[in-house]
């Protein structure tokens, strides 16, 4: 086309023209409301011949290869369909994503453990079981089913409940006066989750009574209870155990260590324990000269804010180490029960040696600090009701008896 009054019509032209026509030319508004109801005349169309097409399918597919000789409607988890003469369930199955996936396997508390692990999912023709090669005819309602969810079993166990003790008067020495009695109690949890669902009380535990004393009762045993090369994180869950069994204890600390726990010194302290110097970098003092052997026992007492004993890091004490010690104001103090906690790593066998070898006045030694001190933490309640109920008194190492 050619001339002034010629226009190159456009397709976006031509269709705004159209939509003048179709609204009588109504404005921006109704051209929108327009163009809404002919987007959704294509789309339901487009879904009527999706429809067509697998409804196609379906025939031909189910069809003998001699073609349809009659025409059998049925209903397909809600959707109708036409299936030729001897059309079996499997043939029909087969045409259809039914829902018939698995069940989950369930733990206790309703949380999946296994997807698909349940039950295996069916199909029901008319609300019945239908065997996969029977001939499906006229009329029938084919409807898949997911498979049954399965919950994990309960099982059942008891477990003793720890007894607490009342503590009665002041004193560094501890002595029990009552035994308390431990609880029982029964839990159920999921068999293979380990979930928890109930915990019943069978039996409350009774408390024990522990008697303070400034000094060993007549007729009584003295132990004490010594841990060294702390302090460390397990340092925390010790002075936890101590105060819940209400007895005290001396601790030989590392000064260089503790210079970074001076709260947990503070804590130790004020709880009544004992803390002393185990020198400032857990030297051999045997092999120090004069000076570094001064300055390791005397930065030592001074990072735990001052100490009346010593304890020589591996046991390694002689003539030179004990007269710096007294110099300094400071007694040697080792021990005559070691739990060899340090290298074994079973509290059962810990609790072991502390029974075999414990003797009136003993000294028990163990640590809470210098590597994984998580199996003295779990032998140590043990061990403290062992002594008590076995008529020790538990102090701290300054109390014990001597000569």
């Amino acid at each position: 086309m050619t001339g002034a009054d010629n226009k190159i019509i456009t397709k976006a032209a031509a269709e705004t023209a159209f939509e003048d026509a179709a609204t009588g030319g109504a404005g921006d508004d109704r051209r929108r409301d327009y163009r809404a109801l002919r987007r959704k005349a294509r789309r339901t169309v487009r879904l009527q011949r999706a429809a067509a097409v697998a409804f196609a399918l379906l025939i031909v597919l189910a069809a003998p290869a001699s073609g349809l000789s009659a025409s059998d409607l049925v209903s397909v988890d809600g959707v109708v369909a036409q299936i030729g003469p001897d059309t079996t369930l499997a043939q029909v199955t087969g045409l259809r994503d039914l829902s018939i996936r698995p069940g989950s396997n369930h733990d206790v508390t309703g949380d999946v453990m296994v997807p698909g692990g349940g039950g295996p999912g069916f199909v029901l023709v008319n609300g019945a079981p239908f065997p996969l090669d029977g001939v499906i005819h006229a009329g029938a309602t084919i409807t898949g089913r997911h498979g049954s969810d399965r919950t994990e079993g309960l099982e059942r166990e008891e477990e003793g409940i720890s007894y607490a003790y009342e503590i009665q008067g002041n004193g560094p020495v501890v002595t029990q006066v009552r035994e308390g009695k431990p609880g029982l109690e029964e839990r159920f949890h999921g068999e293979r989750s380990a979930a928890p669902i109930a915990t019943f009380v069978l039996r409350e535990a009774e408390p024990g009574l522990l008697q303070r004393t400034s000094a060993v009762p007549e007729g009584r045993r003295a132990v004490a209870l010594t841990f060294d090369d702390g302090p460390s994180e397990y340092t925390v869950q010790i002075l936890a155990v101590l105060e819940k069994k209400g007895v005290p204890a001396t601790f030989f600390w590392i000064g260089k260590v503790a210079a970074s726990y001076k709260s947990v010194t503070a804590n130790a302290r004020a709880a009544g324990h004992a803390v002393e110097n185990h020198t400032w970098g857990h030297a051999d003092l045997t092999k120090l000269s004069g000076e570094g052997l001064s300055a390791e026992i005397a930065r030592g007492a001074a990072a735990i804010g001052g100490a009346r004993l010593l304890r020589p890091p591996y046991g390694a004490n002689n003539a030179v180490v004990t007269a710096e010690a007294a110099r300094q104001g400071q007694r040697i103090a080792m021990w005559s029960v070691d739990t060899l906690d340090w290298k074994i790593r079973d509290a059962a066998s810990i609790t072991s040696r502390v029974k075999s070898a414990v003797k009136p006045g003993a000294v028990i030694l163990m640590h809470d600090g210098g590597g994984d001190r998580s199996q003295t933490v779990a032998a140590l309640p043990g061990i403290i009701d062992w002594l008590l109920e076995s008529g020790y008194s538990l102090t701290t190492i300054q109390a014990i008896p001597t000569g």
